[in-house]
């Protein structure tokens, strides 16, 4: 078994592939949850054959748009937080 090498310029591109490796599992499940979003869309969509409207004012587009904006904000936010996160924490 080769040891590893930790001379000092090991440290900053171990940060780096960590903070990379998370930015790309965000992004996956992100892509992942807004097609699984989008197909339960068209399916609604297909069922119901018309924009179905709550309550009289509020569209079923907007419901979706709405899961859409708040999913893509909250994956910003924590992926932010987490690659930010995973850069900053030492290397094991």
């Amino acid at each position: 078994m080769i040891p590893h090498d930790h001379r000092p310029w090991y440290e900053p591109y171990h940060r780096l592939i960590n903070a990379v490796i998370e930015l790309s599992a965000h992004l996956a499940v992100l892509v992942a949850v807004l097609a699984g979003i989008k197909l339960l869309e068209l399916f609604i969509r297909r069922l119901w054959d018309v924009d179905y409207v709550f309550f009289g004012r509020l569209k079923l587009r907007y419901v979706f748009d709405g899961a859409d904006l708040l999913i893509l904000v909250g994956f910003l936010l924590r992926g932010v937080y987490s690659v930010i996160g995973s850069y900053v924490r030492k290397p094991r």
